[in-house]
């Protein structure tokens, strides 16, 4: 019983040496397109959430542009600012635009919108005193956001996405396109 279970121990660390040597160096090339990012982006909007009991934002309509030259992913949404005061309650439209990199939880097999930063804001009417405040909230709900809302997620009936399930060796934008290579 003792061979057994030694000769059965073998064949699996034999097998596992095997897996390992013939997947080290294989990569998986995934290609995102714009439309699919889009498309998980918008799956939990509109989203409400009060800031500081005064400002209730909303976002909504996700837009993404992939920059070839940047290695960042250009993200913008359509918001809604209610700012809450005295007698006077204002809501007011615009829009963000942000950029961010891509970040990669391996435990889920997730690609998420890493470190955004605003590129452009532009709210109609918005008090000039209140302009600050209002890029703070939504540096903090955009980072929320994104952090929450996987833009990807790899297949796990894919047996080399979930071979490949452990490292990120690299992105790049292709046109319209998020190029992810993915190893052991």
């Amino acid at each position: 019983m003792g061979r057994l279970a030694a000769l059965l121990a073998l064949c699996i660390t034999l097998l596992a040496v095997a897996g390992y040597l013939h997947y080290r160096s294989e990569t998986v090339e995934i290609r995102i397109p714009e439309q699919q990012i889009r498309q998980r982006l918008a799956e939990k909007l509109p989203l409400r959430k009060t800031y500081l009991y005064i400002f209730e934002l909303t976002l909504e309509n996700p837009r993404v542009d992939l920059r070839e030259d940047s290695g960042r992913i250009a993200a913008g949404l359509d918001i809604r600012v209610r700012i809450r005061g005295g007698a006077e309650d204002r809501v007011l439209h615009g829009t963000v635009d942000a950029s961010g990199s891509l970040r990669y939880a391996a435990a889920k097999g997730q690609f998420f919108l890493a470190a955004p930063k605003i590129e452009q804001l532009s709210i109609a009417g918005l008090p000039e005193e209140r302009t600050a405040q209002v890029r703070a909230v939504l540096e903090t709900a955009l980072a929320e956001y994104y952090a929450d809302h996987p833009i990807y997620r790899l297949k796990t009936g894919d047996v080399k996405q979930a071979a490949a399930k452990l490292v990120l060796k690299d992105v790049a934008v292709d046109g319209n396109e998020l190029v992810v290579t993915m190893g052991l």
